[in-house]
């Protein structure tokens, strides 16, 4: 048996946690920016300054022309992967490692798990650093009304936009006719500020995990772990020959030898090899009597 480290054992869980937060964070946002307030147009107050004696208020698309999501793909990726290639698939290989040794289940989820881990561990570190690239790359930009409301009811041309930046802008910059929908897309935006921010954290859980899987695969080999599967085909083997009895009073491993009936064998021939010198010695004695008579 083989047990994990209790400090690994942790990361793991940790990390599954924040991943499926991540998750969660992402597919808010996702799911907002499909079917909440974003995807239909906001109603904003005119500024004088942007269209003088016309119309109180104009409309507005809830999401710009264009609008920057790669970054998010990229976070859900990574943080999907955490929790099903580290997670779910360390979870099972670190328990079949410490229940089932040796198994080629066993060899097949531990050596994948170990696989995944470098890897997903550089799709976090990506996902941080274009995510903040990019979110700081836009940081600071402004909407001109003049030109939204030249656009209306249209989306906002200029520029590109992060959803953080964008809404951001939106709550600052623009006067927003309904209170509600502002409120809405304050509490939004705290959840994708927050899916940004938690990238760190994940960063930083997978990175501990990691280094703690590494160690604990390297102190396994050290301990013979990775002879578990020669030694538990062995056992297999031994059990198959003794159930047919070639194991019994000892045996030669895979050939089938009982050394029970072969000293069986060698004793009867060493009997036989007696019984033949002794007559030999008789007829050699009665044919020297012959010659006497001769």
């Amino acid at each position: 048996m083989s047990a994990p480290s209790v400090a690994l054992v942790v990361s793991l869980a940790l990390l599954t946690a924040d991943a499926l937060i991540e998750l969660g964070f992402i597919t808010s946002m996702v799911s907002y920016l499909h079917a909440g307030a974003p995807s239909g147009t906001l109603v904003v107050n005119t500024p004088p300054a942007a269209a003088p004696g016309q119309a109180s208020t104009y409309e507005i698309k809830g999401k710009p022309l264009n609008m920057l999501v790669n970054q998010g793909h990229t976070s859900n990726g990574a943080a999907g992967s955490a929790v099903v290639l580290i997670g779910i698939v360390g979870a099972l290989a670190l328990y079949a490692r410490a229940k089932l040794p040796g198994r080629p289940l066993t060899k097949f989820l531990y050596g994948a798990w170990m696989v995944f881990q470098v890897p997903t561990f550089l799709l976090t570190l990506s996902a941080l650093g274009y995510t903040f690239a990019v979110t700081n790359k836009h940081r600071g930009q402004t909407i001109d009304q003049t030109v939204a409301y030249a656009t209306q009811p249209g989306p906002y041309a200029l520029d590109q936009w992060t959803p953080q930046n964008w809404f951001a802008a939106v709550l600052a910059q623009l006067d927003l006719a309904d209170p509600a929908v502002a409120a809405d897309l304050a509490r939004h935006l705290r959840v994708m500020r927050g899916w940004q921010y938690n990238l760190i954290l994940l960063f930083l859980v997978q990175l501990a995990e990691t280094v703690l899987a590494l160690v604990d695969w390297w102190a396994w080999r050290q301990n013979g772990g990775h002879q578990g599967h020669l030694q538990a085909a062995g056992q297999a083997s031994e059990k198959h020959y003794g159930s047919q009895g070639d194991y019994n009073d000892g045996t030669n491993h895979g050939h089938g030898v009982n050394y029970s009936q072969l000293q069986y064998e060698t004793q009867a021939y060493d009997d036989e090899s007696k019984n033949i010198n002794q007559h030999g010695g008789y007829n050699n004695g009665t044919n020297a009597q012959a010659q006497q008579y001769v």
